[in-house]
């Protein structure tokens, strides 16, 4: 049987319809060698038990009733030391892949690839031959061009807003009827919606598969070698892009984050304060900006160490910050000072109403919270002796612009101050 298998000999299984094609592909491929047609898993059984082959390259129909029993089949009678290999086209991939188990030792996908045959069937070149240029991918068209370029201007974005404009890129790039992409449980999808992909792959991170870009059939024909190669091409640019995005988004967070208190910064605050500042003078609603800072924070940073210091800046504003709204913005101004933004967008101002009352009741609360509160590193001593100063000044009345409303709630701030400490000044109340 050795002798027999080291001659090369190939048994095609392929129905009638696709014999003459698909040897013929075959025989271009492997001159040397010599094919003998079935056009049955039966038939292709029977010849295997006369004659063994080096290889059988069967090709996949799923209309064929267990399917998976006539490959079993046909690898027992092929014996352990032939090749069997499955041939499907790009739309039956998936039967294929899944038909593996029944002890195929690979597949291949037509339109044939030499290299791909030849790593399924485990055929070596002569080095002569075998040296040559790789095919390229498919050229890209202007089209799609464009599309990288609109792909690379979200990476700064919003997560959704990039892996939609990728959906966009793999539709037009493989010419499909649809395309979707997954990434962590969000789907964006060009095109016609995939609820049965044709083909697929993976998208990758750092710890493993993250996500999975899927297509329909394409527009026009059949997809080829070339075009899987370009899909399997375009699931790792989307990945590096993916990866690329994730990191600008914690690079951005940790530069607008306080590393001590895990607030927003003062960088962070000028940018908010100024988005809301815009929306308020568009839409009419009154904002509210509250300096303040922790009373005589020196002393217990001086008497506790500054890992005492650190803990009351975090504690502190965690603290305030459970007792705010959800869309008010508590940021860490600098030292011991913190800077919260009161924002309340219900609708247009009435003339001469006043808007730091959500302001003063959330101070209450913090207050009363801040009195029962332990910081542990200050010692028992100091249960319920940490007191605030702070000072308010609201847009429109005290100001119209960032600049101009922190500077009457610092003037607020230093009244509080010169006035005894332990109290909220509004702008205006005190010189």
């Amino acid at each position: 049987m050795a002798d027999l298998l080291d001659r090369d000999r190939m048994v095609v299984v392929a129905d009638r319809a696709r014999q003459g094609a698909l040897s013929d592909d075959l025989r271009g491929l492997y001159p040397d060698w010599s094919f003998t047609a079935c056009d049955t898993f039966l038939s292709a059984i029977v010849e295997v038990s006369r004659a063994p082959a080096r290889a059988v390259l069967a090709c996949v129909d799923p209309a064929v009733n267990r399917l998976g029993d006539a490959v079993a089949g046909l690898r027992e009678a092929a014996g352990p030391q032939a090749r069997l290999v499955l041939c499907c086209t790009p739309e039956s991939e998936s039967v294929a892949r899944q038909t593996l188990a029944a002890g195929a030792d690979d597949y291949v996908i037509h339109p044939l690839d030499r290299d791909e045959v030849d790593a399924a069937i485990g055929y070596a070149r002569p080095a002569a031959v075998t040296e040559r240029t790789p095919p390229g991918l498919p050229a890209a068209s202007p089209e799609e061009l464009v599309q990288l370029v609109a792909v690379l201007g979200r990476l700064g974005a919003r997560p959704m807003a990039l892996i939609e404009e990728l959906a966009k890129l793999v539709r037009l790039a493989l010419d499909a009827r649809g395309a979707t992409v997954i990434v962590e449980g969000a789907v964006a999808t060009s095109g016609d919606v995939v609820t049965k992909p044709v083909l697929s792959a993976p998208l990758s991170g750092d710890e493993g598969v993250i996500g999975q870009l899927t297509i329909l059939e394409r527009s026009d024909g059949p997809y080829t070698p070339a075009d899987i190669e370009k899909l399997n091409h375009y699931a790792t640019i989307a990945s590096r892009m993916l990866q690329a995005a994730s990191k600008q988004r914690e690079w951005r967070e940790l530069a607008l984050t306080d590393e001590c208190s895990g607030l927003p910064n003062r960088r962070y605050l000028y940018a908010r304060l100024d988005e809301i500042l815009g929306r308020a003078a568009a839409e009419r609603f009154p904002v509210t900006v509250l300096l303040f800072d922790v009373d005589d924070f020196k002393s217990y940073n001086d008497a506790c160490g500054h890992d005492a210091g650190d803990e009351v800046i975090r504690q502190t504003g965690e603290l305030f910050q459970a007792h705010c709204r959800d869309q008010d913005v508590v940021t860490r101004y600098g030292g011991d000072e913190f800077a919260v933004v009161f924002w309340d967008p219900a609708g247009p101002r009435a003339a001469g109403s006043r808007h730091p009352d959500c302001a003063l009741a959330v101070l209450n609360r913090f207050n009363e919270a801040l009195r029962t509160h332990r910081f542990p590193k200050l010692g028992p001593a100091a249960d319920g002796q940490l007191t605030i100063s702070g000072g308010l000044a609201t847009y429109p009345w005290d100001g119209a612009t960032r600049e101009e409303l922190l500077k009457k709630a610092d003037q607020a701030l230093l009244a509080a101050k010169r006035h005894g400490k332990n109290r909220i000044f509004l702008i205006g109340e005190a010189d």
